[in-house]
């Protein structure tokens, strides 16, 4: 196994994969050649690509070989993410998915050290030893994220508060990363309840204090910050945007406060170190505990090396939580692969399949041994009882996390901000020390009150977890930075109003605490109150910033600004004729369809046939005698005659029922108005709208018949409708009528399209035509009123000129 100097790196499959096996990641076994010196031993491409074609799960990442055959089964997105990728250089699409130090950091040296085959020699490469990745986003391990689409996606600078971040995300992060991100234990009651608990507490102000200057400095284990938040551990941050886990550690530099650094990190720990603002600004460090205690003192070492000055131990998690929502998403992700009888994985979910080597048998006779290998002061992160809190301050520890893990592990777990108290009086009980043990919480805090609320009960900091994820998800590192300001400004606005200016004068009496154990409160609904409330929006909703992209009128205008003049115009003549059909098709189903719901869109459809096919013989009036009369006979005794009539029948039947169904619920709405659902149609103006409307068209359409179709005129051979209509709109009242219900129709059509074609349930690829299908409706309804307005004038100004 020994390289002679001058001799080929070439080496047959068998010997590498028996020789190579324990070499680790980067480094190849180094070797005497005889006569003193060493030499590298490397691995040739063809040696992975022999022991692939003998079924190995051997690929190449970052330069290293490595065999994954029994790790395969176990692997997050499934054995066949790996089985595609054997005998090929894997780097690009598993850097997109994992920091590239992920292999060594997570598993057992064992492990490692069986998976390892050696250094790959870079020229035995070929072209097409490289794994073809797939774009399309659906092929990752976790559905990386790769930048969203701009489309009408607010502007950092509109988002006013937490939430804002957090609807931009949800529509901007891959499905697989946001489930990951967003879901909790079991049927996440913890999860809503960790920000539910801070609307139990009640705030208490006192006026008449100066509060000109504002003081939220303060020391967290030793180190200045600029106000009382830290950034708390996520991992795999970069599920929602590249920049991952260097973004928080340049928001939080440029913000002046500190950031835990995830064991499960999106990107290398050394990449996130390097991405600090300034060589002083301080880092924490979070602990999942390997079963390999050497590997544990190596990354904790290699923390506190850096730098870190903390260690955050995760106790909460000896077993992931049952994510429900992270594990159907995994289930759907590999539903295709199981169908087409191939290996989806084990359906896990991102959660638990990254964490398969966290320890289980961690317990309180470790601290000594953590005590021993690191310098770092030692916190214990995922505390929910007093009596824990208590057990970690007589251990030797530096303080707690009081945290649920932001609900993601045992669902029905109290909130941090509850233990809270409970946690500050035992403590309080035996004489602790505030200066040597410190106590922290997290899970919940999305307004600047949050963490005044939890500073008032005792807590040093708040950590803040989702909210930075969702602002790094949407805006990278100014993201992460905005959502600090955010929490700057409205702690700082929170302790003007409570009359406290410095952090040292927010105290417990500050808050009513009377409810905050109380998980069931009754309170009487106010009804006028639930009449008259508008709820508030996110910047996203007021966009209409969604995952499926801008509308179609702003993709049209993206893809005019990108494309040539000629390309534009082929474009163009392509999606209107797109619209037309899907117009058209629409229309149909809304007309052959049995489903009394669609009764009322099917009126509005026959009114536009009518009135369009109305008024293209209208507009004839305009050619003279001759051409006004020959329409007329096409109309009364051509082929479509019957057709016509039947909608004119049709019409004049319908809007009665429409008028009267209108009226009876204008009638009944005391009554309607007490149920849970308010809309347009459940108030008096709504419902009187719908009966004037129902009204105007059936007195229109019943003076029109009477006038066109039912007088005695009618019933004369070779009548002339031309002379006819000038008798009849001649008279001012008469023409007056038609002007104003003519209008009216064309307003009330015009307005409720929109909404009649919202119910017709464009869905699927149809979905991104439901605006254009609108706009065609809305510009028609222009026209045809347009035209029997003119018409109308036409008439009455000749008639009264003869």
């Amino acid at each position: 196994k020994t390289v002679k100097k001058g001799r080929s790196h070439q080496f047959p499959g068998a010997i590498m994969a028996s020789g190579l096996r324990s070499r680790k990641a980067g480094s190849a076994a180094p070797s005497d050649d005889g006569n003193g010196s060493t030499t590298t031993t490397s691995l040739s491409m063809e040696a992975v690509r022999k022991l692939a074609n003998d079924g190995k799960v051997a690929m190449v990442v970052d330069g290293v070989a490595y065999d994954f055959t029994n790790f395969a089964k176990d692997h997050p997105g499934g054995e066949n993410y790996l089985r595609k990728n054997m005998g090929k250089v894997a780097t690009e699409e598993f850097v997109a998915s994992h920091p590239v130090d992920i292999i060594e950091r997570t598993l057992t040296s064992k492990q490692f050290e069986e998976m390892t085959l050696g250094k790959v020699d870079a020229s035995t490469i070929n072209k097409s030893d490289i794994a073809v990745v797939d774009k399309s986003g659906t092929d990752g391990d976790h559905g990386n994220a790769t930048p969203a689409h701009d489309g009408n996606k607010p502007t950092i600078d509109s988002c006013i508060n937490l939430y804002d971040f957090e609807a931009i995300a949800s529509q901007s992060v891959p499905m697989q990363g946001w489930v990951y991100y967003s879901s909790g234990a079991d049927d996440e009651i913890t999860l809503r309840e960790n920000h539910n608990a801070y609307h139990r507490l009640w705030l208490k102000p006192r006026v008449m204090v100066n509060v000109k200057e504002i003081d939220m400095s303060c020391t967290i284990l030793g180190h200045k910050c600029d106000m009382p938040v830290f950034l708390s551990a996520v991992a795999m941050c970069k599920l929602g945007h590249p920049e991952g886990e260097t973004a928080w550690m340049r928001g939080a530099g440029a913000e002046g406060i500190i950031y835990m650094i995830p064991t499960l990190s999106g990107c290398s720990f050394d990449d996130i170190v390097n991405a600090r603002v300034s060589d002083k600004q301080p880092m924490f460090f979070q602990l999942y505990v390997n079963q390999d205690r050497d590997k544990v003192k190596k990354i904790v070492q290699k923390a506190e090396k850096a730098g870190c000055s903390a260690l955050f131990i995760t106790c909460d998690a000896p077993q992931l939580g049952n994510r429900e929502r992270d594990r159907r998403v995994k289930v759907t992700h590999s539903g295709a692969n199981v169908q087409a009888g191939k290996s989806g994985g084990q359906a896990q979910g991102t959660s638990k399949a990254l964490t398969t080597f966290i320890d289980p048998s961690l317990n309180w006779e470790d601290i000594p041994w953590f005590q021993s290998i690191t310098k770092m002061r030692i916190i214990l992160k995922g505390i929910g009882s007093a009596e824990d809190a208590v057990q970690a301050y007589k251990a030797g520890c530096a303080g707690v996390l009081l945290s649920n893990h932001g609900g993601r592990q045992l669902d029905f777990a109290r909130s941090a901000i509850e233990v809270l108290p409970e946690v500050m009086e035992a403590l309080k009980e035996i004489d602790y020390d505030p200066s040597k043990f410190e106590v922290f919480v997290d899970g919940g805090i999305r307004r600047g009150s949050d963490i005044y609320k939890a500073l008032a009960l005792g807590a040093k900091a708040v950590g803040v977890g989702r909210p930075a994820l969702y602002a790094m998800s949407a805006f990278g590192h100014e993201g992460v930075a905005k959502m600090v300001s955010i929490l700057k400004e409205e702690l700082r606005l929170t302790m003007q109003l409570m009359g406290t200016p410095a952090l040292k004068d927010i105290h417990k009496r500050s808050v009513d605490t009377s409810n905050l154990a109380t998980h069931v409160a009754m309170v009487p609904p106010d009804m006028l109150q639930r009449e008259t409330y508008i709820p508030p929006q996110t910047q996203a909703s007021v966009n209409k910033f969604s995952r499926d992209g801008p509308p179609p009128s702003t993709a049209a205008t993206t893809a005019a600004s990108s494309s040539t003049a000629g390309s534009d115009e082929v474009s163009t003549g392509a999606a209107v004729l797109k619209t037309v059909a899907i117009t058209l098709e629409t229309v149909f189903k809304t007309v052959v369809t049995t489903d009394a719901r669609q009764s009322i869109n099917r009126s509005a459809v026959f009114l536009i046939v009518f009135l369009v096919v109305h008024v293209l013989g209208n507009l004839t009036f305009f050619g003279g005698h001759d051409a006004f009369n020959a329409y007329a006979a096409f109309l009364n005794e051509g082929p479509i005659s019957p057709v016509i009539k039947a909608i004119e029948y049709y019409l004049a039947l319908a809007f009665v029922l429409h008028a009267g169904v209108g009226a009876y619920l204008t009638i009944r709405y005391k009554k309607l108005a007490m149920g849970s659902k308010q809309t347009l149609a459940s108030y008096p103006f709504g419902q009187a709208k719908l009966a004037l409307t129902g009204a105007v068209i059936t007195g229109f359409v019943g003076v029109h018949l009477f006038h066109f179709r039912f007088s005695g005129m009618n019933y004369v051979p070779a009548r002339d409708l031309y002379e006819q209509t000038l008798a009849i709109l001649g008279d001012c009242k008469t023409a007056s009528f038609y002007v104003v219900s003519i209008a009216l129709l064309g307003t009330h059509l015009y307005t409720g399209w929109g909404k009649t074609v919202n119910k017709m349930g464009l869905t699927g690829a149809a979905k991104p035509f439901l605006k254009p299908v609108i706009a065609v409706g809305q510009a028609l309804t222009v026209a045809v009123t347009a035209g029997f307005l003119a018409c109308v004038a036409k008439a009455y100004l000749v008639a009264n000129a003869q």
